[in-house]
């Protein structure tokens, strides 16, 4: 009888949740996570409340949320979700001015905050950062926060 070949088991894919109420963004944004190795999407969403009960259902690794969203808005989510699973990273990816919703985002239990216009290796690789435990920022947006709690000078 021969012995079995050993092989190594394959990492698991750490499963995306996406939520956009834009059909065409979501989709672009599906598409960059589907290509990026360790990362697959599990659901998509285009309501805060669908959002809610799909992960509940299924139990994505973090979620992928807009601020702007029918109904309840994303940072409403991002507290919801908080309060249903305390330990699911969320991240931001919003056409809105990060110094005006970042702060607000962060405060509500998001990990990361990104504007749209970052392009898809950027989201990817922020996804990366907050599921690595990091919180994913903009160098400027960074800098702004880490000033205005330090006690520095604020915009």
């Amino acid at each position: 009888m021969k012995p079995k070949a050993k092989t190594t088991p394959t990492p698991k894919r750490k499963r995306i949740l996406v939520v956009d109420d834009h059909p065409l963004m979501r989709e672009g944004v599906v598409q960059w996570i589907q290509r990026a190795p360790g990362l697959e999407v599990c659901g998509q969403a285009e309501s805060a409340a669908q959002a809610l009960a799909l992960a509940g259902k299924l139990k994505p690794d973090l979620v992928l949320t807009d601020v702007s969203l029918t109904g309840r808005n994303g940072l409403e989510l991002i507290k919801d979700l908080h309060a249903q699973r305390p330990d699911l990273p969320v991240l931001v990816l919003s056409m809105h001015d990060e110094a005006l919703y970042a702060g607000r985002a962060l405060r509500a239990g998001a990990r990361g905050y990104l504007m749209k216009r970052a392009g898809g290796d950027r989201v990817v690789e922020a996804i990366g950062e907050v599921l690595s435990g990091r919180i994913a920022l903009s160098p400027a947006m960074a800098t702004q926060l880490l000033e205005e709690y330090s006690g520095g000078r604020s915009r």
